[in-house]
C-alpha cells in the first residue's frame, strides 16, 4: 500500500474558486482514478502547506498509473492555475519517499 499526498497554498484572491473546484472536480476526479481519500488538512499557522490531502492505493505501480495518465494531467491543469506551491509525494509503507 502506498500513501499519495498533495500539498499547495491557495492563490491570494482565488480561494473560494479553489475550495470548489476541490470538493466538486478534484476530490471525485481522484476518487474515480481510484484515489481512497483519507484525510484532508488545512494549515491555520506556521510555516506549511496550507492544504495537505492524501489518500492511499494498493501499489506503487497503481500510483504511477494514477499520475501518469490523462485523466490525472487533467485535474492537475484545472488546479494549478489556483494554487502555488503544489506538490505530490507517493509514500510507501515503510514510509519511505517514492516521487
Amino acid at each position: 500500500m502506498v500513501k499519495v499526498l498533495i500539498s499547495y497554498d491557495m492563490r491570494e484572491g482565488r480561494e473560494e474558486e479553489c475550495q470548489r473546484y476541490v470538493m466538486q472536480t478534484l476530490g471525485p476526479g481522484m476518487a474515480q482514478l481510484g484515489l481512497r481519500i483519507t484525510d484532508a488538512w488545512y494549515t491555520l499557522w506556521g510555516n506549511a502547506p496550507q492544504i495537505m490531502g492524501g489518500g492511499v492505493l494498493d501499489s506503487e505501480a497503481d500510483a504511477s498509473r494514477m499520475i501518469n495518465s490523462q485523466e490525472w494531467g487533467n485535474l492537475m491543469d484545472g488546479l494549478r492555475p489556483l494554487v502555488d506551491n503544489f506538490r505530490v509525494r507517493v509514500i510507501d509503507a515503510s514510509g519511505r519517499f517514492q516521487y
